[in-house]
């Protein structure tokens, strides 16, 4: 279901982006910048949450959904304040509708 992958792929973004704030690295995970992580991030926060931005689901339109899969069973995603509903949430949110399902 392409909902379970895009919570996964979210969360994990959000994770990578809170290990690394504080260091002025450039970041590409699974073909996503930081830029276009950090514009996914209050999509699926767990307070507050917004309606996704343009440039996330621009970002999420090219994003490797095979690597980000790969972070689907990770515990550290509700740790950063992802809700995963939310994340699962983002490929019809976005209009994406062939996103592939983990």
């Amino acid at each position: 279901m392409a909902s379970k992958k895009v919570v996964m792929m979210v969360m994990m973004m959000v994770v990578v982006m809170a290990t690394i704030a504080e260091r002025s690295v450039a970041i590409d995970l699974c073909g996503m910048t930081r830029e276009e992580l950090d514009e996914c991030e209050p999509a699926v926060s767990k307070e507050n949450p917004t309606e996704p931005s343009t440039l996330c689901c621009d970002a999420l339109k090219h994003a490797d959904y095979s690597c980000l899969c790969g972070y689907k069973n990770s515990l550290w995603l509700g740790s950063f304040g992802i809700d995963p509903t939310l994340a699962a949430e983002l490929p019809s949110k976005c209009n994406i509708d062939n996103a592939p399902t983990c």
